[in-house]
């Protein structure tokens, strides 16, 4: 049965947690009518959970409403709720299917695994069972056990991991014969199976690596790197150099933006970013942002971006391509 959607002022009430219990039903029913295809996914325990998927439907059904804006303004409370918002956009499509073969350490059934390939071309977040959140680029997997006792994955592709801290369950990630370990951190995993080596990259807290194969884990810190050697099994640590003008894609950044045309902020964000930011249309390049980003990382400006001025973006290494309509 398909539930209608909620009022524009229930959703808003239910997004600041001021809405009454018979309207948060009345939200949650008109979220799982949508989502009924893959209820299998859905546990009914993750609030949070829910709360960042329920964001992602209601940007969806408002944007599909809307015309791009040539200016397009974003400040303080209005701000911090599409800020939340769009750390779920681009999860609202999932993808179920049994992995190939299970993680060795973890002793769940295969019909129990849970497996998530990001297929797009953007760079998507999954939210664990635990909270953990994991940005996924495009092609990377992840697998886990439907239960989630253990916090253990399996992935591949590269991904920036969020790890919600439990000292009591450490989280493990299993890359190939590359194995991370860490209690309440955030870093970036690099393990594509074509590459010969995988990088692990901490931004906050203590990681532990190792090869499976070798048993001798290496300690990680902030800013510090770990390149594991596949036809080796070597781990070799390095500090990053300290670079104030150059970032990662997932690292945080503030940015201000103030009527700023489409054409300068590219600019910036691929001066900052690495990246070559390029139009399908070259009328976009007149839209305007007047918008405060607030220690956020490059695929949360970018959704951000698509969300107020209804375009789309597409990731394809270091190239980004927005498509959609421009501004006159």
């Amino acid at each position: 049965m398909k539930h209608p959607k909620p009022s524009s002022e229930i959703l808003q009430k239910y997004l600041t947690g001021n809405c009454s219990d018979a309207e948060s039903r009345e939200v949650n029913d008109w979220y799982q009518s949508l989502d009924a295809e893959h209820s299998e996914l859905w546990t009914g325990a993750e609030e949070e959970n829910l709360y960042n998927r329920i964001q992602v439907r209601i940007a969806e059904e408002d944007r599909a409403h809307l015309r791009p804006a040539p200016v397009a303004i974003f400040r303080t409370y209005a701000f911090r709720v599409a800020a939340m918002l769009c750390v779920g956009l681009g999860v609202a499509y999932y993808f179920y299917f049994k992995p190939n073969k299970t993680v060795s350490e973890t002793s769940a059934p295969l019909s129990e695994w849970v497996s998530f390939r990001n297929q797009e071309k953007k760079v998507n977040p999954y939210t664990l069972p635990d909270s953990t959140t994991v940005w996924l680029s495009p092609g990377a997997t992840l697998s886990y056990a439907r239960s989630f006792k253990q916090r253990q994955v399996r992935f591949s592709g590269e991904g920036f991991f969020d790890v919600t801290p439990d000292k009591l369950h450490p989280f493990e990630i299993f890359s190939g014969d590359m194995k991370t370990r860490v209690l309440g951190t955030s870093f970036n995993v690099r393990a594509n199976a074509g590459e010969a080596t995988c990088q692990v990259t901490v931004v906050t807290g203590v990681v532990e690596v190792e090869s499976l194969k070798e048993k001798k884990p290496v300690i990680l810190r902030p800013a510090q790197q770990v390149v594991f050697a596949k036809n080796s099994n070597a781990l070799t640590v390095k500090t990053l150099p300290e670079n104030q003008e150059t970032k990662e894609i997932w690292q945080s950044v503030s940015l201000v933006f103030d009527e700023a045309p489409m054409e300068e902020v590219a600019e910036r964000l691929g001066k900052l970013f690495k990246v070559n930011i390029e139009f399908k249309d070259p009328h976009i390049k007149k839209c305007r942002l007047k918008v405060d980003f607030n220690n956020q990382r490059l695929p949360e400006i970018l959704d951000m971006i698509d969300a107020l001025l209804g375009t789309t973006y597409q990731i394809e290494g270091d190239k980004i391509t927005f498509g959609g309509e421009g501004c006159d």
